[in-house]
């Protein structure tokens, strides 16, 4: 820790030298609180187990979930407020995230906002701390216990053409293997929401396969911290770039510590742009050959088309746009100007 001081100590005299302002440090008591979760292999009262796997089911207009493990999800379609002709969205969160963080939470408010869904949340948190190396090996083997669970769903009648399934970082290649595994079962997913799925160890696939357009009908993606934190190509039919699609996100600090909560600003904004989306608001985007000619207006005669939840799935190739620097996000139709 005394290290760590040193080199803060360091750089702003650097800083103060060359006649720079020092940049802001927002450090707290909970700056290194992600990072820190690296060093929990299990989250408390949870084993290391794919069957300890848990699907959080948020009921009708409801912000607290009914919990099922694997072994009982079929006790899901009893529950009076389940209809399994409604459109179902399931979502599953990232690396050493909890399914009660507000990268979750945020995403079932907005979808309780809107309505007319089954929510589920995949809560795989008892496998998603500890050595990131380790936990992206067992992604493959997560998402296929994910697929099995839902295919005793859609065996028991759950609609097969509402189902949409949305992971963030890791979670996204998780439910990619998910998809993958449906697909072996002749269940094809309609649509795979990739929010800046997880770069390091995918991209080359060199711990695992990384999601892919060949995983659903239709496979949109939303990159923001890409070459960072998230996939650094496009990798699905439709990939959404705002701001460019990699970090300093607009809003995020220029300067951060590495792995501090900070330095995740532009990798976590992939599931703020998604939350807002699902509430109503446009993100208009174009699609453009990259960012700089959509910023020297070579692309506005190509018609704008939205990211997030509206995207729909005829949408082929790469789109961006500009966004807020803070909440509310959306720019509406200017963001694709």
């Amino acid at each position: 820790m005394k290290f760590f001081g040193y080199c803060v100590l360091l750089l702003l005299a650097a800083l103060l030298c060359e006649g720079q302002r020092p940049p802001a440090l927002p450090f707290n008591i909970n700056s290194f609180s992600q990072a820190l979760r690296s060093k929990t292999n299990v989250p408390g009262g949870r084993s290391f187990t794919p069957n300890d796997i848990i699907l959080r089911y948020y009921g009708k207009n409801s912000t607290v979930p009914t919990s099922y493990r694997f072994s009982e999800v079929n006790r899901l379609l009893a529950d009076p407020t389940f209809d399994p002709k409604r459109p179902t969205v399931l979502f599953a969160h990232g690396y050493v995230e909890l399914a009660t963080d507000e990268s979750v939470l945020r995403i079932v408010r907005a979808y309780v906002q809107r309505g007319g869904y089954n929510i589920l949340v995949l809560d795989w948190s008892n496998m998603a701390f500890g050595n990131y190396l380790l936990v992206s090996l067992d992604v493959p083997v997560t998402g296929k216990k994910a697929g099995k669970a839902l295919l005793k769903l859609l065996k028991g009648g759950l609609s097969l053409k509402g189902l949409h399934l949305v992971g963030h970082s890791l979670g996204a290649h998780l439910l990619s293997f998910a998809a993958k595994a449906l697909a072996a079962k002749g269940f094809t997913v309609p649509r795979l929401t990739g929010l800046d799925p997880a770069y390091p160890g995918f991209y080359p696939p060199l711990l695992a396969a990384h999601m892919s357009s060949e995983d659903a009908d239709f496979v949109d993606v939303i990159h923001t911290d890409g070459g960072g934190f998230g996939a650094p190509s496009s990798t699905g039919h439709a990939d959404f770039w705002p701001n460019g699609g990699q970090a300093k996100q607009p809003g995020c600090l220029s300067f951060t510590v590495p792995l501090s909560n900070e330095d995740f600003c532009s990798h976590w904004r992939s599931w703020a742009f998604w939350a807002e989306s699902v509430e109503g608001s446009q993100f208009m985007s174009r699609k453009c050959l990259d960012y700089d000619a959509f910023l020297r207006g070579q692309c506005h005669d190509a018609p704008s088309v939205s990211m997030g939840l509206g995207a729909t799935s005829e949408l082929r190739g790469n789109f961006y746009l500009r966004t807020a620097t803070r909440t509310p996000y959306s720019l509406g139709i200017k963001g694709a100007e």
